[in-house]
């Protein structure tokens, strides 16, 4: 479940009850992953958008992904796309 507060997205995990808030680029992120997609076109778009280190970006990308995963509130596909 989500919702947003304050210009924040607030994430719910209506298992655990456990909830996530993401302010700054992370509603930008989470927009992004509504459909499946793949961190590398997240990072682009980041880098293009804010105009900023494609490395320091693809590691908060990761960062912020696994933070999610690891609150079961999205599931990463490791598969290669083909």
């Amino acid at each position: 479940m989500t919702t947003t507060i304050d210009g924040e997205i607030v994430l719910l995990n209506n298992e655990t009850g456990r909830y996530q808030g993401l302010s700054g680029v992370g509603p930008d992120i989470w927009d992004r992953i509504q459909e499946p997609t793949e961190p590398a076109a997240i990072v682009s778009t980041l880098v293009e958008e804010y105009d900023v280190d494609r490395d320091r970006v693809a590691t908060d990308v990761e960062r912020f992904l696994e933070t999610l995963a690891a609150e079961q509130l999205v599931k990463i596909d490791a598969s290669p796309t083909p």
